[in-house]
Protein backbone atom coordinates (compact mmCIF):
# COMPACT_ATOMS: atom_id res chain seq x y z
CA UNK A 1 0.00 0.00 0.00
CA UNK A 2 0.93 3.39 -0.28
CA UNK A 3 1.78 5.73 2.65
CA UNK A 4 -1.03 7.51 4.06
CA UNK A 5 0.63 11.09 3.18
CA UNK A 6 1.49 9.83 -0.38
CA UNK A 7 -2.49 8.85 -1.10
CA UNK A 8 -4.23 12.15 0.33
CA UNK A 9 -1.07 13.67 -1.36
CA UNK A 10 -2.74 12.53 -4.91
CA UNK A 11 -6.18 12.98 -3.82
CA UNK A 12 -5.40 16.65 -3.08
CA UNK A 13 -3.53 17.06 -6.35
CA UNK A 14 -6.86 15.51 -8.55
CA UNK A 15 -9.36 17.31 -6.47
CA UNK A 16 -7.18 21.23 -6.43
CA UNK A 17 -6.38 19.98 -10.07
CA UNK A 18 -10.04 19.70 -11.83
CA UNK A 19 -11.35 22.08 -9.30
CA UNK A 20 -9.55 24.82 -10.96
CA UNK A 21 -9.45 23.34 -14.59
CA UNK A 22 -12.74 22.96 -15.17
CA UNK A 23 -13.24 26.39 -13.43
CA UNK A 24 -11.11 27.93 -16.04
CA UNK A 25 -12.52 25.55 -19.13
CA UNK A 26 -16.15 27.03 -18.15
CA UNK A 27 -14.86 30.93 -17.99
CA UNK A 28 -13.61 30.31 -22.06
CA UNK A 29 -16.67 27.90 -22.63
CA UNK A 30 -19.00 31.13 -21.31
CA UNK A 31 -20.79 28.63 -18.64
CA UNK A 32 -20.65 25.79 -20.49
CA UNK A 33 -18.60 23.47 -19.16
CA UNK A 34 -19.37 21.35 -15.88
CA UNK A 35 -17.28 23.01 -13.19
CA UNK A 36 -17.97 23.32 -9.27
CA UNK A 37 -16.28 27.12 -8.52
CA UNK A 38 -15.93 30.25 -9.95
CA UNK A 39 -18.74 32.49 -11.81
CA UNK A 40 -18.48 32.01 -15.44
CA UNK A 41 -19.34 35.08 -16.25
CA UNK A 42 -16.02 36.62 -15.39
CA UNK A 43 -15.32 37.54 -18.69
CA UNK A 44 -18.57 39.33 -18.99
CA UNK A 45 -17.89 41.23 -15.80
CA UNK A 46 -14.76 42.31 -16.57
CA UNK A 47 -15.35 43.34 -20.19
CA UNK A 48 -17.24 46.26 -18.67
CA UNK A 49 -14.02 47.74 -17.59
CA UNK A 50 -11.99 46.86 -20.39
CA UNK A 51 -10.54 43.95 -18.65
CA UNK A 52 -11.75 40.97 -20.69
CA UNK A 53 -8.36 40.22 -21.98
CA UNK A 54 -7.10 39.94 -18.12
CA UNK A 55 -10.08 37.33 -17.64
CA UNK A 56 -9.42 35.22 -20.20
CA UNK A 57 -5.61 35.25 -18.56
CA UNK A 58 -7.63 34.09 -15.50
CA UNK A 59 -9.12 31.69 -16.99
CA UNK A 60 -6.57 30.04 -19.19
CA UNK A 61 -4.04 30.23 -16.14
CA UNK A 62 -6.66 28.33 -14.03
CA UNK A 63 -6.47 25.25 -17.11
CA UNK A 64 -2.65 25.27 -17.22
CA UNK A 65 -2.55 24.88 -13.29
CA UNK A 66 -5.30 22.55 -12.86
CA UNK A 67 -3.59 20.27 -15.73
CA UNK A 68 -0.31 20.49 -14.55
CA UNK A 69 -2.08 19.05 -10.98
CA UNK A 70 -3.71 16.19 -12.59
CA UNK A 71 -0.77 15.42 -14.70
CA UNK A 72 0.92 13.89 -11.74
CA UNK A 73 3.97 14.50 -13.96
CA UNK A 74 4.40 18.06 -13.52
CA UNK A 75 2.34 18.36 -10.46
CA UNK A 76 5.00 20.47 -7.82
CA UNK A 77 4.87 23.03 -10.52
CA UNK A 78 1.42 23.36 -10.47
CA UNK A 79 1.48 23.26 -6.61
CA UNK A 80 3.74 26.22 -6.53
CA UNK A 81 2.24 28.17 -9.18
CA UNK A 82 -1.32 27.56 -7.98
CA UNK A 83 -0.17 29.35 -4.86
CA UNK A 84 0.14 33.26 -5.84
CA UNK A 85 -3.53 32.91 -7.75
CA UNK A 86 -5.06 31.35 -4.50
CA UNK A 87 -3.40 34.49 -2.76
CA UNK A 88 -4.72 36.94 -5.42
CA UNK A 89 -8.78 35.28 -5.61
CA UNK A 90 -8.95 35.38 -1.66
CA UNK A 91 -7.74 38.95 -1.81
CA UNK A 92 -10.37 39.77 -4.56
CA UNK A 93 -13.34 37.93 -2.97
CA UNK A 94 -12.39 39.96 0.09
CA UNK A 95 -12.04 43.10 -1.34
CA UNK A 96 -15.84 42.64 -2.80
CA UNK A 97 -17.62 41.37 0.25
CA UNK A 98 -18.50 38.49 -1.49
CA UNK A 99 -20.58 35.92 1.51
CA UNK A 100 -18.60 32.91 2.17
CA UNK A 101 -16.55 32.72 -0.86
CA UNK A 102 -13.22 33.76 0.94
CA UNK A 103 -13.60 30.99 3.24
CA UNK A 104 -13.92 29.00 0.21
CA UNK A 105 -10.82 30.18 -1.40
CA UNK A 106 -9.13 30.12 2.14
CA UNK A 107 -9.72 26.54 2.18
CA UNK A 108 -8.68 25.95 -1.04
CA UNK A 109 -5.35 27.66 -0.10
CA UNK A 110 -4.99 25.84 3.22
CA UNK A 111 -4.87 23.12 0.80
CA UNK A 112 -2.35 24.64 -1.68
CA UNK A 113 -0.06 24.61 1.07
CA UNK A 114 -0.57 21.59 3.06
CA UNK A 115 0.78 20.34 -0.59
CA UNK A 116 3.94 21.78 -0.67
CA UNK A 117 4.46 20.79 3.02
CA UNK A 118 3.67 17.25 2.14
CA UNK A 119 6.59 17.76 -0.09
CA UNK A 120 8.71 20.14 1.92
CA UNK A 121 12.07 17.53 1.05
CA UNK A 122 12.46 18.79 -2.21
CA UNK A 123 12.35 22.91 -0.90
CA UNK A 124 15.21 22.01 1.75
CA UNK A 125 17.72 23.46 -0.01
CA UNK A 126 16.13 26.76 0.41
CA UNK A 127 16.57 26.80 3.71
CA UNK A 128 20.02 25.20 4.26
CA UNK A 129 22.23 26.54 0.93
CA UNK A 130 25.19 25.58 2.56
CA UNK A 131 24.31 22.34 3.08
CA UNK A 132 24.34 18.90 1.00
CA UNK A 133 21.08 18.07 0.47
CA UNK A 134 19.74 13.96 -1.21
CA UNK A 135 16.22 14.42 -2.08
CA UNK A 136 15.25 10.88 -2.49
CA UNK A 137 12.47 10.04 -4.82
CA UNK A 138 9.25 8.73 -3.50
CA UNK A 139 6.52 6.87 -4.75
CA UNK A 140 4.52 9.79 -5.98
CA UNK A 141 7.41 10.73 -7.65
CA UNK A 142 6.66 7.46 -9.65
CA UNK A 143 2.94 8.59 -10.45
CA UNK A 144 3.00 10.52 -13.61
CA UNK A 145 5.67 8.98 -15.79
CA UNK A 146 3.51 6.96 -17.65
CA UNK A 147 3.34 8.52 -21.87
CA UNK A 148 -0.11 8.89 -21.54
CA UNK A 149 0.26 12.09 -19.38
CA UNK A 150 2.14 13.83 -21.90
CA UNK A 151 -1.64 13.08 -24.43
CA UNK A 152 -3.30 14.50 -21.37
CA UNK A 153 -1.45 17.44 -21.42
CA UNK A 154 -1.77 17.91 -24.97
CA UNK A 155 -5.43 18.01 -24.48
CA UNK A 156 -5.29 20.57 -22.29
CA UNK A 157 -3.53 22.48 -24.56
CA UNK A 158 -6.20 21.63 -27.52
CA UNK A 159 -9.43 22.03 -24.80
CA UNK A 160 -8.36 26.18 -24.15
CA UNK A 161 -9.07 26.70 -28.13
CA UNK A 162 -12.06 23.97 -28.53
CA UNK A 163 -13.60 25.70 -25.34
CA UNK A 164 -14.32 29.22 -27.22
CA UNK A 165 -16.21 27.37 -30.10
CA UNK A 166 -17.60 24.50 -29.46
CA UNK A 167 -18.97 23.31 -26.40
CA UNK A 168 -18.99 19.35 -27.63
CA UNK A 169 -15.69 19.06 -29.15
CA UNK A 170 -14.47 20.89 -25.50
CA UNK A 171 -16.56 17.41 -23.88
CA UNK A 172 -15.17 15.02 -25.63
CA UNK A 173 -11.19 16.71 -25.31
CA UNK A 174 -12.35 16.54 -21.57
CA UNK A 175 -13.14 12.78 -21.40
CA UNK A 176 -9.50 11.78 -23.16
CA UNK A 177 -7.88 14.17 -20.58
CA UNK A 178 -9.50 12.52 -17.43
CA UNK A 179 -9.10 8.98 -18.88
CA UNK A 180 -4.68 9.93 -20.21
CA UNK A 181 -4.44 11.18 -16.23
CA UNK A 182 -6.82 7.92 -15.04
CA UNK A 183 -4.77 5.26 -16.84
CA UNK A 184 -0.99 7.29 -15.71
CA UNK A 185 -2.47 7.24 -12.35
CA UNK A 186 -3.81 3.39 -12.27
CA UNK A 187 -1.05 1.91 -14.28
CA UNK A 188 1.55 2.51 -11.71
CA UNK A 189 3.34 -0.82 -10.72
CA UNK A 190 2.63 -1.59 -7.13
CA UNK A 191 -0.47 0.06 -6.52
CA UNK A 192 -2.73 -2.14 -4.26
CA UNK A 193 -6.10 -2.76 -5.75
CA UNK A 194 -7.77 -0.85 -2.93
CA UNK A 195 -5.79 2.42 -3.56
CA UNK A 196 -6.34 2.32 -7.26
CA UNK A 197 -10.10 2.21 -6.13
CA UNK A 198 -9.91 5.47 -4.20
CA UNK A 199 -7.94 6.79 -6.92
CA UNK A 200 -10.23 6.11 -9.68
CA UNK A 201 -12.90 6.89 -8.14
CA UNK A 202 -12.30 11.03 -8.30
CA UNK A 203 -12.42 10.86 -12.21
CA UNK A 204 -15.75 9.23 -11.99
CA UNK A 205 -16.68 12.35 -9.96
CA UNK A 206 -14.68 14.46 -12.92
CA UNK A 207 -17.24 12.78 -15.75
CA UNK A 208 -20.30 13.53 -13.45
CA UNK A 209 -19.88 17.31 -13.01
CA UNK A 210 -18.49 18.02 -16.20
CA UNK A 211 -21.65 16.04 -17.73
CA UNK A 212 -24.11 17.14 -14.70
CA UNK A 213 -26.99 19.00 -17.12
CA UNK A 214 -27.04 16.04 -19.02
CA UNK A 215 -29.23 13.91 -16.20
CA UNK A 216 -31.36 14.96 -13.20
CA UNK A 217 -29.67 11.55 -11.47
CA UNK A 218 -25.93 13.96 -11.27
CA UNK A 219 -26.22 15.27 -8.12
CA UNK A 220 -27.37 12.30 -6.24
CA UNK A 221 -24.82 10.04 -8.12
CA UNK A 222 -22.21 12.23 -7.46
CA UNK A 223 -23.24 12.54 -3.44
CA UNK A 224 -22.78 8.58 -3.64
CA UNK A 225 -18.91 8.55 -5.42
CA UNK A 226 -18.34 11.25 -2.34
CA UNK A 227 -19.79 9.01 0.13
CA UNK A 228 -17.94 5.71 -1.29
CA UNK A 229 -14.69 7.65 -1.55
CA UNK A 230 -14.50 8.99 1.98
CA UNK A 231 -16.05 5.47 3.54
CA UNK A 232 -13.40 3.61 1.63
CA UNK A 233 -10.07 6.50 2.74
CA UNK A 234 -11.22 6.15 6.25
CA UNK A 235 -11.26 2.32 5.86
CA UNK A 236 -7.98 2.46 4.09
CA UNK A 237 -6.27 4.73 6.74
CA UNK A 238 -7.36 2.34 9.62
CA UNK A 239 -5.99 -1.00 7.45
CA UNK A 240 -2.78 1.07 6.78
CA UNK A 241 -2.05 1.93 10.32
CA UNK A 242 -2.88 -1.11 11.91
CA UNK A 243 -0.36 -2.70 9.48
CA UNK A 244 2.22 0.09 10.36
CA UNK A 245 1.72 -1.04 13.77
CA UNK A 246 1.85 -4.73 13.24
CA UNK A 247 4.99 -4.23 11.69
CA UNK A 248 6.26 -1.70 14.33
CA UNK A 249 5.21 -4.54 16.91
CA UNK A 250 7.51 -7.50 14.95
CA UNK A 251 10.65 -5.42 14.90
CA UNK A 252 11.14 -5.68 18.38
CA UNK A 253 10.27 -9.64 18.64
CA UNK A 254 12.90 -10.39 15.25
CA UNK A 255 15.80 -8.72 17.37
CA UNK A 256 15.46 -10.07 20.71
CA UNK A 257 15.08 -13.45 19.07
Amino acid sequence: MMKNKDLILVLLRLFLGYIFFSAGVCKLAEGGFGQLIGPPWLEEALEKHSLGLFAQVVAISQVTCGALLLSQRFSLLGTIMLVPMNVAILAVTVSMNWAGTPYINAFFLALNLLMLLLERQKFSFLFQPNATHRIKPNFTDKIGQHKLSWLGLLFCLLIMFAARYNLALTNSFAVVIFASFAFTILSVKGLHHLDKFILGLPFVAMLIVTFGNLSTLAVPLHVTVLALEAILLILRIYLSTKEASATKTLVPDSAEA
